[in-house]
């Protein structure tokens, strides 16, 4: 692990939700385990620049609008490291998914469906609750 992880380190998740489904990864060096698009943070890194880089390395978005923070946790990892987890909640209504090599596979799911799947974060499920919550808040507001 990179020296500058040893002391904090800030991951940043997609919410993505198109058609009332939300977008989920499958890691492909982990059996059956899902995520959000997203990664951490490089030392020096803007936390917009970070997040942009990320979405566009795993997913292939170039252009997209950050809607707002839904959920963030803060935890240690397995060797101790102080992490935060933040959600955001996204928006990109036309770009087609392009997935990175990390990832073998992607799904539209159903906000009755997210605890079928394994996250590789423990507190995803909430992230994505939450993130169709704050959806149906956006989609209210916006009429």
């Amino acid at each position: 692990m990179p020296k500058e992880f040893e002391y904090f380190q800030i991951g940043q998740k997609g919410l993505l939700i198109r058609d009332n489904k939300i977008l989920i990864v499958k890691l492909a060096d982990q059996i059956n385990t899902w995520d959000l698009p997203g990664g951490r943070m490089d030392k020096g890194e803007i936390a917009e620049e970070a997040f942009r880089r990320e979405i566009k390395e795993e997913v292939g978005f170039n252009d997209f609008a950050i809607l707002g923070i839904v959920d963030y946790e803060i935890w240690r990892t397995q060797n101790g490291t102080p992490f935060c987890g933040i959600a955001n909640l996204i928006k990109n209504e036309k770009d087609e998914i392009k997935l990175s090599f990390e990832h073998t596979d992607f799904k539209w799911i159903t906000e009755a469906e997210i605890d079928n799947y394994k996250y590789i974060w423990q507190n995803m499920e909430r992230m994505i609750k939450n993130g169709f919550k704050y959806y149906k808040l956006f989609q209210e507001n916006a009429k």
